[in-house]
């Protein structure tokens, strides 16, 4: 073999050397997805609130497992919703007052704190995907279920459920459904100076069946059904600072600086004060999201 030969022999196998690596490298190298990306430069705000965010399954701006066109979320097993609980504090029971349904059961300890949930505050919650947009008219079924021994008396807030909610998580959500004092209360945020347009004694040992109808927007809407009965807001001065008038469509900014930065999410929670009780349970069940009436069963 002459010189030449043999040097372009070299070549030709430094050439398939370097070419063997360049697609070894391809295929042990998987390039940062756009999720890793954002787990990366999440502040630590966001991802105490929302920790799946730092590594958990990420909510996602997609409609969910349905079995209709105009139902838009299905929430009827654990496996539903993104579980942001200590591990063992939610689990599926049958309903304790007979029925044969299956529930959701919420058993939270006064430690089940950061890091094993989002915040200082003990909770348990189950949230849906991230799927309501921006001026969304939508309906919202739900039941939750307070036992005969929850506490008769809250020497501050328990948060049962919420929505919608999202990003940038800033702060308390436009509305909720909480337990505080001797009554259970359907309260706004600061963008309303925390009012209670609705309130009622605790409901111990009896399900609580919710209907909502809203609009998901700055210019938004909120009407609510209460066990078949349509709610009237601010039929009573619970706490009413502006002087809002009675009526059953609560015109209202449903989308504020608290979850303005994307899709909203529905919530299912045992949400409450640190040190107020060892330990409390409560009950949800199966919930459900959609564009008609008739598509939630309300």
């Amino acid at each position: 073999m002459t010189l030449f030969a043999r040097n372009s022999l070299r070549l030709a196998l430094a050439a398939l050397a370097v070419a063997a690596v360049a697609i070894f490298a391809a295929t042990v190298y998987t390039a940062p997805s756009p999720a890793a990306s954002l787990n990366a430069t999440l502040n630590s705000a966001e991802a105490r609130h929302y920790p799946n965010l730092a590594g958990r399954k990420q909510l996602r701006a997609s409609r969910s497992r349905a079995s209709s066109a105009d139902l838009l979320f299905n929430g009827t097993r654990l496996s539903d919703f993104v579980n942001q609980s200590a591990p063992g504090a939610v689990s599926e029971v049958g309903d304790p007052t007979g029925s044969g349904a299956s529930v959701f059961r919420m058993t939270v300890k006064d430690d089940d704190v950061y890091p094993l949930t989002p915040t200082e505050n003990p909770r348990a919650q189950l949230c849906s995907t991230e799927f309501i947009e921006a001026g969304e008219e939508f309906w919202w079924h739900a039941r939750f279920y307070l036992p005969k021994d929850f506490p008769s008396y809250l020497p501050s807030w328990l948060t049962v459920m919420e929505g919608p909610y999202g990003r940038p998580w800033d702060g308390s959500p436009p509305v909720s459904i909480d337990v505080n004092g001797d009554n259970v209360r359907w309260q706004r945020n600061d963008t309303y100076d925390w009012d209670v347009p609705w309130s009622a004694p605790i409901p111990r040992g009896q399900w609580t069946d919710v209907l909502y109808h809203m609009r998901f927007g700055t210019e938004g809407f909120v009407e609510m059904w209460i066990n078949g009965e349509q709610v009237t807001f601010f039929e009573n001065d619970f706490h009413n600072p502006n002087d809002e008038a009675p009526t059953t469509r609560l015109e209202m900014a449903t989308l504020d600086h608290s979850n303005a930065g994307g899709h909203g999410a529905v919530i299912l929670q045992n949400y409450r004060k640190v040190n107020m009780f060892e330990t409390v349970s409560l009950y949800h069940g199966a919930t459900q999201v959609g564009t008609t009436r008739s598509s939630v069963g309300g």
